[in-house]
């Protein structure tokens, strides 16, 4: 399985959290946001210039604005669930 940054995945389709490429702060923030290795997530918008707003299936969580840098930290599978 190859693995995408987040940024670059189409949105609308889950796809699995493989792994996160940052910093202690970093992670330490996503958690904080609920989001985690494993999860299932949706990117919700496809913009180059603005925040990247996805939402947690796993957790069935609300919207979540990341910014395009921490956003290309999160890898995720090119296998959609």
């Amino acid at each position: 399985m190859k693995t995408l940054s987040l940024n670059l995945v189409p949105r609308g389709i889950p796809h699995k959290i493989v792994e996160i490429k940052s910093g202690l702060e970093a992670r330490k923030k996503l958690l904080a946001m609920g989001i985690h290795v494993g999860d299932a997530i949706i990117k919700l918008n496809h913009s180059r210039w603005s925040p990247v707003l996805i939402r947690n299936v796993t957790t069935r969580s609300s919207k979540i604005a990341i910014g395009q840098g921490l956003a290309s930290k999160i890898l995720v599978g090119d296998d959609q669930l």
